[in-house]
């Protein structure tokens, strides 16, 4: 029972470290979870709110657009997708077949307004991939 315990609170540990290598970006728009090595960069847009989250390996580029503008990430052959749904938003994951070669994004587009969203990077690593697909799932969109 004792070995139980000693096991819980080592996982809860880990658990709890791992996040705290995370870091929470609100650029007021949008939120997104990112680790804490990675760096938020404006960009200048002419009817959108673009920019950059950048690490030592990695560049994610992104498009918050309330009038459509950006991109729906629809050309694309070499991507596994994976596409999901609610009353307010269609959500559209995408990541290369073959690791390193192609697209690795997402695009949110709201089903109530003209507002949607899209953020994506170039052939990216292994672990990259995975801390791009692990952010992604955290973002939360504060527009209409």
């Amino acid at each position: 029972m004792k070995t139980r315990w000693i096991i819980g609170i080592l996982f809860l540990l880990s658990c709890s470290s791992k996040d705290s290598d995370w870091q929470e970006l609100d650029l007021k728009v949008f939120s997104i979870s990112i680790p804490k090595q990675w760096h938020y960069q404006k960009e200048q847009g002419v009817d959108s709110f673009v920019g950059e989250i950048s690490g030592p390996k990695i560049t994610l580029f992104f498009d918050y657009s309330g009038m459509g503008y950006a991109s729906h990430l629809d050309e694309l052959t070499e991507e596994n997708i994976h596409i999901d749904s609610t009353d307010n938003f269609v959500t559209k994951i995408i990541w290369p077949k073959i690791i390193g070669k192609g697209t690795t994004g997402i695009y949110i587009h709201s089903r109530k307004s003209s507002l949607n969203f899209q953020m994506n990077g170039k052939n990216l690593s292994e672990k990259d991939q995975e801390l791009a697909l692990r952010a992604f799932k955290s973002i939360v969109l504060k527009g209409k």
